[in-house]
């Protein structure tokens, strides 16, 4: 019976020794203080290298894709070459690459353009981004374009004018004018690591 009572003992004074050393670091418990608002970091590859298109998921939503472009200054060139990085990544550029559809890695990962949309990059004869406002004139009909193929274009050039998507677009085509848009996706915070 004393070999019970020696070993109980003994482990009531090593669990009375545990906390000391794990509260003995000075640290003080506090409650949750709410310090403004949350960090936030950019998941995208940097603006200076891409595009961000627009293309419908395999769930239908529009869904921002960013494409890796090949700039000439970051490929050797030298900076003073800024005016062919600048056409590489013009909303010209992003418009153009819109209606040639997904590539073959992004078609893979379920990605498409509307089926409405003109497949050809000759469709788009012009991008003006002077101004408060994005206009994109194509070669064909605009009023044919499906909600869905309108909503692509808008975001693509909206994006391609502005970091945060922040200007309304205008599509012109054969058969008139339609109204200015807001692109319908906002970035979405991410937290930061």
């Amino acid at each position: 019976m004393r070999g019970r009572a020696g070993g109980a003992t003994r482990i009531a004074v090593l669990l009375a020794l545990v906390p000391g050393p794990l509260t003995g670091c000075g640290i003080q418990q506090t409650e949750v203080v709410e310090a403004g608002r949350p960090a936030v970091g950019d998941l995208l590859p940097p603006r200076e290298g891409r595009l961000l298109l627009f293309f419908h998921g395999p769930d239908d939503g529009l869904l921002p894709v960013p494409r890796i472009v090949d700039v000439p200054w970051h490929s050797g060139g030298s900076p003073a070459d800024g005016e062919e990085a600048d056409q590489a990544l013009s909303p010209l550029a992003a418009v153009t690459a819109q209606l040639t559809g997904p590539n073959k890695d992004e078609r893979r990962a379920g990605f498409r353009n509307d089926s409405s949309l003109p497949g050809t990059a000759s469709a788009v004869d012009r991008v003006v981004t002077g101004g408060s406002a994005v206009e994109v004139g194509l070669t064909t009909d605009v009023r044919t374009l499906t909600a869905h193929a309108r909503d692509q274009l808008v975001c693509t050039a909206a994006y391609a004018a502005h970091p945060r998507g922040a200007r309304p677009v205008t599509l012109v085509g054969r058969d008139g004018r339609l109204p200015p848009a807001d692109c319908s996706v906002r970035p979405v915070p991410a937290p930061a690591r």
